[in-house]
């Protein structure tokens, strides 16, 4: 099929339009990881509320975050393959619709073992957004801008965060746990406005043109996901899954216990816990701007390497501060410190692989790694039962080193010259 102007359907003709299409795409992927963090922000905010109905321990409220988890892990595996062949644009529309649904669904679960199966469904949605979306901007944002491009993407999660802190601060008290997973209806919204304005990228689309002609011609195609464990990918793969499980075994403890850490081991209100929330998202948006700019400028493994060790001196001192003052105060450091860095890893992984496997290396490095991560919230959760948050949130420091041990082995893949 062609377009009037003779060129593939979808291509991008003239720079002018490449330019809008540059940002069209940046602005789907930020709104698709907006609304994915507020998904997960408004499991954590809820799990206290969900633990008195029905009647659960901090080990099984655990469970919850663990088996999204789960469910991320597992569709990421394939998603990103799906994504390689099919398009990035049509596979991030049907993930945000599917976890859309799956979140509003949550708010009808009449029990426990209900709301887990959901979670876990709500999960596959999830897994496939953010892999997707890093190669989608990857591929339309040139090499010399293309770090601080997915660190504006990621800067959507402190966002997500705050709107779903602010909404928890006049839902929650007033309308109970399962109006906030209404809110997770709004992705489905996003997700037509996605797939009616940004075509796929060029780069991808003269990727699968030569896969086709390749085929036709009868002659082999190495599939994605083998291509990762080829000779020439595997190292890198395997480095690249250790590093970002050490990442997100930190991050998704965390996460997924600071509202809790706030509420029950250091006495605020649900309201402040909302608004001191808010605070420390609002340190993690500028950081996603400072790590992508210092990647751009610097490299991408020294902003990796940087931004872990930032996070574990951050996370150390956050959980030692008994004084409410003190949070507030050090709440916006502690998210500088701790969040910025992940918004230099879709660029960093997606520059790793080439086109045809660009998802697919994303994807499956991301989330076979959050498929490890799944056990963080069950294992700090299972700690903090014996000796309370503040230990627990303070192992995450730990996860932390994994990552940066990982990253020594990973090659630098920016090759423009500041």
């Amino acid at each position: 099929m062609s377009t009037s102007t003779g060129t593939v359907a979808g291509a991008i003709p003239e720079d002018g339009k490449l330019r809008s299409l540059r940002w069209k795409s940046l602005a789907a992927a930020f709104l698709g990881w907006t609304l994915d963090a507020m998904d997960w922000m408004i499991l954590s905010i809820v799990l206290t509320q969900v633990g008195k109905e029905f009647n659960i321990g901090l080990a099984q409220l655990g469970m919850l975050g663990t088996v999204t988890l789960l469910g991320a892990a597992v569709s990421g595996l394939f998603v990103g393959v799906i994504a390689d062949y099919l398009g990035r644009v049509r596979i991030l529309t049907f993930t945000m619709i599917w976890y859309a649904l799956a979140t509003a669904a949550c708010g009808f679960a009449e029990s426990f073992t209900q709301l887990l199966i959901l979670r876990f469904i709500t999960g596959i949605g999830l897994g496939g957004e953010w892999g997707v979306g890093a190669a989608l901007v990857s591929e339309y944002w040139p090499e010399k801008y293309r770090a601080r491009a997915t660190s504006l993407v990621h800067s959507g999660w402190p966002v997500g965060f705050g709107l779903a802190s602010l909404a928890s601060i006049y839902i929650l008290p007033t309308l109970g746990w399962r109006y906030m997973f209404f809110l997770g209806i709004i992705p489905a919204f996003v997700a037509i406005w996605v797939r009616l304005s940004v075509p796929e990228p060029q780069e991808w689309q003269k990727s699968k043109a030569n896969a086709d002609e390749k085929r036709a011609k009868g002659e082999t195609v190495e599939f994605p996901l083998a291509m990762l464990f080829n000779a020439k990918y595997r190292r890198t793969t395997f480095f690249a899954v250790l590093w970002m499980t050490g990442m997100l075994l930190a991050y998704w403890g965390a996460a997924t216990w600071l509202p809790s850490f706030l509420s029950n081991a250091k006495g605020l209100t649900i309201a402040k816990t909302g608004g001191f929330l808010v605070v420390l998202n609002l340190g993690a948006w500028f950081s996603y701007q400072f790590f992508g700019w210092l990647s751009d400028y610097k490299g991408r493994r020294f902003s990796m390497i940087t931004g872990c060790i930032s996070s574990i001196i951050g996370t150390l001192i956050y959980v030692s501060i008994d004084s409410e003052q003190g949070l507030l105060l050090f709440g916006p450091i502690f998210g500088f410190m701790t969040y910025g860095l992940f918004g230099t890893a879709g660029a960093y992984l997606s520059e790793m692989f080439p086109a045809e496997a660009r998802a697919t290396g994303a994807s499956f490095c991301f989330n076979f790694a959050r498929g490890i991560a799944m056990l963080s919230p069950y294992i700090i959760g299972t700690v903090a039962a014996t000796y309370g948050l503040v230990i627990g949130l303070g192992l995450t420091a730990l996860f932390s080193f994994i990552a940066v041990f990982a990253l020594f082995f990973l090659p630098e893949t920016r090759k423009f010259t500041a």
